[in-house]
């Protein structure tokens, strides 16, 4: 089953689940939407970034980046044309900045990372189409698959590390406490990282690699004030990097990596030259 596909009527399946898969469609698709990221670039002294123009360099204050073109470029930042040299704020930051270069390209500033740098990333809102992008694979909804848990805070968070999709050194992760769920009689322990007021759980299961996405999946929980979760996998989706190689995505830690298959949610985006898992 792909995106278009879970947008029919269909009274076995639940609107909100279907309203979840239009809005993750949409998402994906957009402008700067995962599919449409053609380059992050970072950036540690003045250089330029191949498909774009202007030179780039770390902004005097630390902050950002630090772009100078002349107004031919016409690289608008923040709705201003470049003429000179003008502040790109990271898109963290309490004022981020936007970057357009024209009908198709847009930019915004991440960072900074573990060595103070920031990185130019650049959408290209038509990325998409022409590598063939034809939504994602899932699975049918499964009722069975909403699971009701419990979250417990650990004072002090619960230290845990997990890789990167890119490789490189171990990160150091803390998740605010435990999550925990029963499946087929016994419990199942997963750690988290905290995202706004929500928590991300990283995942693996005996279908990664199989028919599902490699690396493994995301799922999104926001526990209530009386410590209850509920873990719908219906809504577990492949990460970005499964869209495009410029991203750099967290791995599931060692406890997060399940031996039984989650056979719910996101399974691999498809594209023009490859096919849904079966």
């Amino acid at each position: 089953m792909t995106d278009a596909a879970v947008t029919s009527p269909d009274t076995t399946v639940p609107e909100s689940h279907l309203a979840f898969r239009r809005k993750r469609d949409a998402s994906v698709r957009g402008p700067q939407g995962a599919v449409a990221l053609v380059t992050t670039a970072w950036v540690a002294e003045p250089t330029e970034i191949e498909g774009v123009p202007g030179t780039w360099a770390p902004s005097p204050a630390g902050d950002g980046l630090q772009v100078t073109a002349d107004a031919s470029a016409e690289i608008v930042v923040d709705g201003q044309v470049v003429d000179g040299a003008a502040m790109v704020y990271s898109h963290d930051s309490m004022t981020p900045s936007s970057v357009r270069f024209d009908d198709r390209r847009t930019a915004f500033v991440i960072g900074p990372d573990f060595h103070g740098r920031f990185a130019l990333r650049v959408w290209d809102a038509e990325a998409g189409d022409e590598r063939g992008f034809d939504g994602i694979s899932t699975y049918d909804y499964d009722p069975a698959w909403v699971k009701h848990g419990t979250f417990e805070p650990v004072e002090g968070g619960v230290a845990f590390e997990y890789g990167k999709s890119q490789g490189g050194s171990m990160r150091q992760g803390v998740s605010p406490g435990t999550i925990r769920f029963e499946h087929e009689g016994a419990e199942v322990e997963l750690v988290a990282l905290p995202d706004g007021d929500s928590l991300q759980i990283v995942f693996a299961d005996a279908t990664t690699g199989a028919a599902t996405y490699d690396v493994g999946r995301f799922l999104f929980v926001k526990p209530r004030h009386d410590g209850t979760v509920e873990l719908d996998f219906n809504r577990a989706i492949v990460p970005p990097c499964a869209m495009s190689d410029q991203f750099n995505c967290p791995l599931p830690p060692a406890g997060n990596r399940l031996a039984f298959p989650i056979e719910a949610g996101e399974q691999r985006p498809i594209f023009a030259d490859s096919a849904p898992a079966e």
